[in-house]
C-alpha cells in the first residue's frame, strides 16, 4: 500500500536487478519477511497506534488498541503480498529474485496469504469496534474504514499502479491507515461527521506526505531530470506543513501536550526538514542513489512524524515508544529491501 507496495513506493518497469539483502538461498521466513517488506510494517505500528493515542490520550481500552494494530498490520502485509502476485511476470523477467519468481515462496502461497490477510485485518477491525471495552461504544466505524483501505489496496496493487493515479491511491492507503487507528471508539451517528476536522487534516497531511513520496519514487531505478522529481518534493513538503498545524483545526486544544501554534509545529519542521533538504538535493542531482536515499529517509520519517502525535495527545513517554520503532525498522532494513 504506503509505500510499492501497497502503502510504500512505487517500483518502476525499468528498474534493474540489484541483489537482495536477503542471500539467494534465504530460508522460508527470510522469504516471506521480504515479501512483506518487514521493515516497512513499523510504519504502520506507529500510525495506526499514533492516531489511538491522539484520540484517546493513551492505550485504553486496550483490547481495542491491540486489536486495531493487528488490524493495521493484517492490511498492510496484505497489500505487499498482492503486490507481488499482480507484478508476478514483470518480477520474473525483471527482478527474478523476488520471493515468488524465484521459488522461495510460490504464487498460490503467496495468493492465498494475500486474500487471507486481507480478509483477516477487516473481520478484526470490525471485532474492535464490537468487543465489550468499558463505555466504549459498539460501532461499525473501524469494519467500514478496513473496507475501503482494503478496496484501496486492491485498486493500487492491480489496476492504477501503472498510471498516473498511482501516488494518489497509495497516499489515499495511508489516510485511510491513520483513520483505522482512529476509529474502533467513534460511533455512527446520523448527522454527525465520522471524524473531526483535525483528524481528518491529519490523516490527509500523511497521505499527501506519501503521495511526494511516491511520485519522487517513479524516478528511483533509472535517475535523471524529471518533473516527478520537482513534483514530489513539492507535494512532500506540502504534506509536512499540513501535519505541522492540522492540529490547530481542534477546537479543544487544551487536550494537547504541546502548544500546537509554536512548539508542535517546530517539531514537525525538525522532523521533515532532512527529507525535504535530500529531496532537494536529489532534484539537483538526480542520481539513482540520491533518489533512493530520499525515499528510503522519506518512508522511515514516518515513525518519527506519528510519535509527535503520540507525544501531542498521551505524552513524551507514548511518543518516545513510538519513535522507537526507528530502531527495528533501520535494522531491519540492512537484510531486507524497503521497497
Amino acid at each position: 500500500m504506503v509505500e510499492s507496495t501497497t502503502l510504500t513506493t512505487h517500483q518502476t518497469a525499468s528498474e534493474p536487478m540489484p541483489a537482495e539483502h536477503t542471500p539467494p538461498q534465504q530460508s522460508q521466513l527470510g522469504a516471506w519477511a521480504q515479501l512483506v517488506r518487514l521493515p516497512n510494517v513499523f510504519t504502520v505500528l506507529a500510525d495506526v497506534s499514533a492516531a489511538y493515542l491522539l484520540v484517546h490520550h493513551g492505550p485504553s481500552p486496550a483490547i481495542r488498541f491491540i486489536l486495531i494494530i493487528l488490524a493495521g498490520v493484517a492490511l498492510y502485509w496484505a497489500g505487499m503480498i498482492l503486490n507481488d502476485v499482480f507484478d508476478v511476470e514483470q518480477d520474473r523477467a525483471q527482478r527474478p529474485q523476488r520471493p515468488i519468481p524465484s521459488g522461495s515462496i510460490s504464487l498460490g502461497q503467496a495468493k492465498v496469504a494475500g486474500w487471507i490477510l486481507l480478509l483477516v485485518g477487516i473481520c478484526i477491525a470490525a471485532i474492535s469496534g464490537h468487543i465489550p471495552a468499558g463505555d466504549a461504544p459498539t460501532t461499525w466505524l473501524p469494519a467500514l474504514v478496513a473496507i475501503a483501505l482494503a478496496i484501496m489496496i486492491i485498486a493500487y496493487d492491480g489496476p492504477l499502479k501503472k498510471t498516473p493515479l498511482a501516488p494518489v491511491a497509495m497516499g489515499s492507503c495511508r489516510v485511510l491507515s491513520f483513520l483505522l487507528g482512529a476509529s474502533p471508539c467513534f460511533a455512527i451517528a446520523m448527522g454527525t461527521p465520522l471524524f473531526e476536522k483535525y483528524l481528518l487534516g491529519i490523516a490527509v497531511g500523511f497521505g499527501v506526505y506519501i503521495m511526494g513520496i511516491t511520485t519522487m519514487a517513479r524516478r528511483e531505478a533509472e535517475g535523471g531530470p524529471s518533473s516527478n522529481l520537482q513534483i514530489g518534493l513539492v507535494v512532500t513538503t506540502l504534506g509536512a506543513l499540513m501535519l505541522a498545524f492540522a492540529p490547530q483545526l481542534n477546537a479543544n486544544r487544551a487536550v494537547w501536550t504541546l502548544p500546537v501554534n509554536s512548539a508542535f509545529p517546530m517539531m514537525i519542521a525538525a522532523i521533515s526538514f532532512p527529507v525535504v533538504l535530500r529531496g532537494f538535493r536529489a532534484v539537483r542531482e538526480p542520481t539513482p542513489m540520491k533518489i533512493q536515499t530520499t525515499i528510503r529517509i522519506g518512508i522511515f520519517t514516518i515513525i518519527p512524524l506519528a510519535a509527535s502525535y503520540a507525544f501531542l495527545g498521551a505524552g513524551p513517554w507514548w511518543g518516545l515508544g513510538l519513535f522507537s520503532l526507528t530502531i527495528p525498522s533501520l535494522y531491519f532494513s540492512l537484510r531486507f529491501r524497503v521497497t
